[in-house]
């Protein structure tokens, strides 16, 4: 064999090796799967993050609590099934058919919507003077589902059996309160001009659904105190429960359970019903984190969290439930609180994913796809607070 041979021979070892570290990176961070995996987020001081013009917060320190969302990739699934604190669930049940960056926008949209929400909330709250409306807005049809016969993107859901929609859940528990296959008279506008509809109900995940994502769509007549937010790396809608408590303490200067920590998460809606959300024992696990003694969660979340201790655990269903629990809540006390980090084992992230500094990133790492939002919502057929 030649000399020139020879020394041929480690260079083509070292590119074949290139090459197979080349190949697997793509086969573990682009190679999609069928799901998206939550691990714990971060617990985020509310007294940094919303600013009541003219006004301080009283003693206490809020947080809202968030979950990291990593893509479905071979690497996030893998290391989700070796580390203990994570959680792997089907894809379309929380982003639909949307690709990632229609999910990104659709994250996006709805932290600002939950900002609205909780001005309007908390300002009512406080006895402010505030003029709303809310429209119940369809955003996407379900192909061989019922409503893709019925209706359209951006129909306006005006009435169904005569009632006014009170929020995005209202369409859901109409649906489920009749059998499978029940017709419902319904209003829309489509086209500022309003049309009657009929539409019937199909069995979807043993539920009775009409197959539609909607929006609850909140426009300001008039708002009496206009709150600054400084939220950046975070999306999703279910801090607009922390968002409205921190405005509404602020704005009245009333301590909340004596002034403890207070962490919680609740996709807040304009009629100030706690919708439910999903990652919430990842939230708590951030909650705990901080050192929370208290932690408020939808009603409907609350059997994933109650068995958890070492912390107080206030299932809520409203706004004004929270306050109420909240003004009889014992002061907690710090010496009755365990070490959260020996209660639940909780990474703070996946091995070999940076998290991106809150003042800088976009939601969504560009190059792992790991996100930080509040709220991952269970959609079924649908997307919104509940499957409708």
């Amino acid at each position: 064999m030649t000399e020139p041979s020879q020394q041929k021979r480690p260079r083509i070892r070292l590119l074949m090796a290139a090459l197979t570290g080349v190949g697997l990176g793509l086969l573990l961070f682009y190679v999609p799967l069928p799901v998206l995996v939550f691990g714990p987020g971060d617990a985020v001081d509310l007294n940094g993050v919303v600013t009541v013009p003219g006004r301080n917060p009283p003693p206490g320190t809020l947080y809202l609590t968030d979950v990291k969302v990593m893509p479905g990739r071979p690497a996030f699934y893998i290391a989700a099934k070796l580390f203990p604190g994570f959680e792997i669930v089907p894809r379309n049940e929380y982003a639909g058919n949307e690709n990632d960056s229609q999910f990104d926008r659709e994250l996006e949209d709805a932290m600002a919507e939950s900002q609205k929400v909780a001005q309007i909330v908390a300002e009512r709250a406080a006895g402010l003077p505030v003029k709303t409306k809310t429209t119940i807005r369809i955003v996407e049809v379900r192909p061989k589902m019922p409503a893709a016969a019925c209706f359209r993107v951006n129909d306006a859901i005006v009435s169904i059996d005569g009632r006014a929609p009170k929020g995005t859940a209202s369409i859901a528990q109409a649906a489920a309160s009749k059998p499978v296959g029940s017709s419902f008279a319904l209003e829309i506008e489509r086209g500022g001009k309003r049309l009657p509809v009929t539409c019937r109900t199909a069995l979807y995940g043993g539920k009775p659904l009409f197959g539609m994502i909607v929006s609850a769509q909140t426009e300001l007549v008039s708002l009496p105190v206009h709150v600054a937010y400084d939220v950046k790396d975070i999306n999703g809608s279910s801090a607009g429960l922390m968002f409205a408590l921190q405005i509404y303490r602020t704005l009245t200067g009333e301590p909340l359970a004596g002034g403890v920590k207070i962490a919680g998460t609740g996709v807040l809606a304009a009629d100030g019903t706690v919708l439910p959300v999903g990652g919430a024992i990842e939230k708590l696990r951030a909650a705990m984190h901080e050192g929370a003694q208290i932690f408020l969660v939808p009603k409907m979340d609350y059997e994933s969290v109650s068995a958890v201790g070492g912390i107080t655990v206030f299932p809520v269903t409203s706004f004004d439930d929270a306050l109420r629990q909240l003004r009889h809540a014992p002061s907690a006390r710090p010496s009755m609180i365990a070490n959260p980090a020996k209660m639940i084992a909780m990474p703070r992230a996946l091995p070999g994913v940076r998290r991106s500094p809150r003042n800088s990133a976009p939601s969504a790492n560009a190059l792992t796809g790991v996100r930080s939002v509040t709220s991952m919502t269970l959609v079924g057929p649908t997307r919104a607070s509940n499957p409708k």
